[in-house]
């Protein structure tokens, strides 16, 4: 009651100075008022709604600052949770130079790395020993790939992927291997929770954990042990969450146990900004999160430092129209800024072509390439953007390529490690008792099965059996030399043994091509990682356990990697980063910020995506991720879509035909004033794709006609076909050359000879109803023979990248 009293008192203080006065604490000097009116709250729960931009980050260390600084309280009772292991260290980052020395002793990390840090202490109240080892998603994989074949499930029919996401969703929803069928029902669903079940005995005889146990088991740990619970309870007086509107239900569950019963909760988020339902989060958690906390305190930070404008005020109209939020609206201090840039290409690859023209453009005005980055929904998506961007010899790099710690090379050496730390790691034993290749075939591997008692790890049923089986000894040999040397050599020591001994380096000395060299420099670098974890722990035997447990927290992290063009992926640092535009899908563009954003593929089928079109709940979802992306932009945005798109980029058939694409409705949704002209081009729609409609024996030319109106660009037009008159200069079909333009005004497409098969080699001149004058570079015959299923690659004038055409649909014309 006392704290209560102060703390109104203390904000009433606030409210009489200026935010920007020298009567407040150091700390709060620079905050806007409504930052300050987070930042300066202490007891009882309270809800930070922080807008895109609005720098929450600054209001959560500013926010505990205060905490110590004016109310005492020691950073070791104070838990931050965040959801990235590099969000984390930011905090811890800038609290050292608010605290100093005293920021070392806060609890500042991801709900998983809490959650194991617990599970250490007390792992053995559940069964499990404190040396239990964490599987990463391919780890998981292969157990689930061995229930599989062991329950004869035909995984053509019920692939491993179907079983892992089922699985995940359970763990997510605090939903058991015993319960799975209370809450889902179906013959699928039975088959599902016999593997679920029979998984969960896998993992327990290995003494493992996946991610989604580590929260499963510390929730059912403190709801088993009380006096656990209490005590981390006591310890653990105010409970600071980043990213709330991410979480889960099982995660949700963990917090309200943390935080009660004093309630002293700080959560930050933004229900506009929820996109990860396909990972288990669930909006609902913000926006019930007042009824579940009576006497809430709730915070608005709608002020953005980082968009102009006119981005905001497009990103407001898109996301206004979603119903469940709560309502807020992001505003600037900033000027208006640059109109938003559209552009309507005919195919992905004339999109494509139009964004590496810009960037050049943007990179002769004094643009660094490091500013631009280019968004899409899917990864089908970037096939096109890559090929004109390296035909414009622009480099790039992909976010969310293959992880450094999953690539085989790192994952075997580190199999062994982790098979160090326990020896009933099966699935770790599986991977490495013939890896490299040392003669251990899958009949040795069945008898060593075979062999394996009730309760009984593979590996000591191997050792069992070794005598009789030379190169079982042998293995069995090299493990103990590893297991002795792990008490004793400092971990980077041991890393390199465990390289040299297994066979591992010397095999792929020995290879000596570019993917071994490649695979070499891989290991060279977890050696590097090592020697920054040795001395850590107070044993060699900490520092191993300690680093295993490291890697398996950052290869949970769904995080944008970033994967140089022509590089090799490393956890480098990113200023050794060349400079290169970053490409990468909307969900990993999350929490990042460029000055020029290229938001690519605004169509229906993509964005709304069709999968998610079908429910509002899901259209709700697309359209956070539509503002998400929007609020990436800093300085310029461009929206861009194709009319065309081929089937398998989207997903599936669309609009008139099979590759037609209409405009995205989000796109309706933004204020005229804020695009650029040309606008009705962008949302206009074209016919379908002319060589589908062609009579196989006349060059007729089909009539299409069609009519478009929205809300606010009501403009009833007839839709010209291709290949009728040409567009006016400078809209986004004026790439298109028409009958009346190829080789010139005297040349007419109707006057063209047809090209049979025959006349075509590599270099002979060609024209396209729709495509123009061009040169063959490629022709592909089909298999069977016939000419009607041969394809030739095109190399239009117009066009940057080469076009693949099917002959038959082609109906090319030759040019003299």
């Amino acid at each position: 009651m006392v704290k209560s009293i102060q703390n109104e008192l203390f904000q009433t203080h606030l409210q009489e100075v200026s935010y920007n006065s020298g009567d407040l604490p150091p700390y709060f000097i620079g905050l806007n008022p409504e930052q300050l009116k987070a930042a300066s709250h202490v007891d009882g729960p309270i809800l930070i709604l922080a807008g895109a931009g609005s720098g929450k980050t600054r209001v959560l260390t500013h926010r505990i600052a205060h905490l110590v600084k004016a109310h005492s309280v020691s950073p070791k009772h104070i838990l931050a949770v965040t959801f990235t292991n590099k969000a984390s260290r930011e905090m811890k980052e800038r609290l050292a130079s608010l605290l100093g020395s005293q920021a070392s002793s806060l609890w500042a990390s991801t709900f998983h790395s809490s959650a194991l840090r617990i599970l250490r202490r007390h792992a053995q109240k559940l069964g499990y020993s404190s040396d239990f080892v964490v599987y990463d998603t391919q780890d998981s994989k292969g157990v689930l790939k061995g229930i599989l074949k062991e329950q004869n499930i035909d995984d053509s029919k019920y692939p491993v992927s179907l079983f892992q996401k089922a699985i995940d969703n359970a763990k997510n929803n605090y939903i058991s291997s015993e319960k799975y069928l209370e809450h889902h029902s179906g013959y699928v669903e039975n088959i599902i929770a016999d593997v679920y079940d029979r998984y969960q005995r896998a993992l327990l005889a290995s003494h493992a954990m996946d991610f989604g146990d580590l929260l499963v088991n510390v929730v059912r740990l403190f709801r088993e042990h009380e006096d656990i619970l209490r005590s981390y309870q006591a310890h653990l007086k105010y409970l600071l969450v980043d990213e709330f509107q991410d979480t889960n239900k099982v995660q949700y569950i963990l917090i309200r146990l943390l935080a009660a019963p004093q309630n002293n909760l700080f959560v930050v988020g933004d229900d506009d900004q929820s996109i990860y339902a396909f990972r288990g989060a669930t909006i609902h958690n913000i926006l019930n999160f007042e009824k579940d906390f009576p006497g809430t305190k709730v915070v608005k930070l709608e002020q953005n430092y980082r968009s102009t404008a006119r981005i905001l005020d497009s990103a407001n109209s898109v996301i206004a129209k979603n119903k469940e939020r709560k309502a807020k609206k992001l505003w600037t201090e900033s000027d208006q800024g640059k109109e938003i840039v559209t552009y309507a290409g005919y195919d992905e690859s004339d999109e494509a072509s139009y964004i590496a023209r810009e960037i050049e453009k943007l990179r002769q005005t004094g643009h660094k390439l490091n500013e631009i980055a280019i968004f899409y929904r899917t990864n089908a998506q970037s096939r096109a953007l890559e090929d004109a961007l390296v035909q414009r010899s622009i480099p790039y790099r992909i976010y969310g390529g293959l992880k450094f710690y999953d690539r085989k090379e790192i994952k075997d050496i580190l199999a062994y490690l982790r098979l160090l730390v326990n020896e009933a790691d099966n699935q770790s034993f599986l991977r490495v008792i013939n890896t490299p290749p040392r003669g251990i075939g899958p009949r040795s591997v069945q008898a060593i099965r075979a062999a394996a008692s009730e309760g009984e790890s593979l590996m000591q049923a191997c050792r069992n059996v070794a005598s009789g089986t030379k190169k079982l000894g042998v293995f069995i040999e090299l493990m103990d030399e590893l297991f002795a040397a792990s008490k004793t050599l400092p971990l980077y020591k041991l890393v390199e043994l465990t390289i040299e001994r297994t066979g591992y380096g010397p095999k792929l000395k020995e290879m000596k091509d570019v993917t071994a060299e490649s695979r070499l420099e891989n290991l060279q670098e977890l050696t590097s990682i090592a020697v920054t974890m040795s001395h850590q722990g107070e044993t060699p035997e900490e520092d191993l356990r300690l680093f295993l447990d490291r890697v398996s927290l950052t290869s949970s992290e769904e995080l944008p990697v970033e994967e140089a063009h022509d590089q090799q992926d490393s956890p480098q640092e990113e200023e050794t980063i060349p400079e290169t535009v970053s490409l990468m899908t909307l969900h990993l563009a999350k929490g990042l910020e460029f000055p020029v954003v290229f938001f690519t593929g605004l169509e229906e089928g993509l964005l709304p995506h069709q999968k998610s079109s079908d429910t509002s709940f899901g259209v709700s979802e697309e359209r956070r991720l539509c503002y998400v992306g929007m609020t990436r932009a800093m300085k310029q945005l461009y929206i861009t879509r194709a009319k065309h798109r081929g089937m398998f980029s989207a997903g599936g058939g669309f609009g008139f035909g099979s590759g037609m694409r209409e405009p995205s409705r989000f796109v309706f949704d933004i204020p005229p004033s804020c695009l650029s002209e040309g606008v009705d081009e962008f949302l206009s729609t074209t016919p379908s794709h002319p060589e589908v409609s062609f009579d196989d024996d006349t060059w007729d030319e089909p009539s299409f006609s069609s009519t478009f109106s929205r809300r606010g660009f009501s403009k009833k037009k007839t839709l010209t076909p291709f290949f009728g008159k040409q567009k006016k200069k400078g809209t986004a079909s004026s790439f298109v050359q028409t009958a009346d333009t190829l080789e010139g005004d005297s040349c007419n497409f109707r006057s063209l000879a047809r090209a049979n098969f025959s006349d075509l080699e590599i270099g002979t001149k060609v024209a396209h109803r729709t495509f123009g004058s061009g040169v063959i570079e490629k022709i592909d015959n089909h298999p069977s023979g016939k000419e009607e299923k041969a394809k030739v690659t095109v190399r239009f004038e117009n066009f940057d990248v080469p076009k693949k055409l099917l002959f038959r649909h082609a109906k090319l014309a030759l040019v003299d």
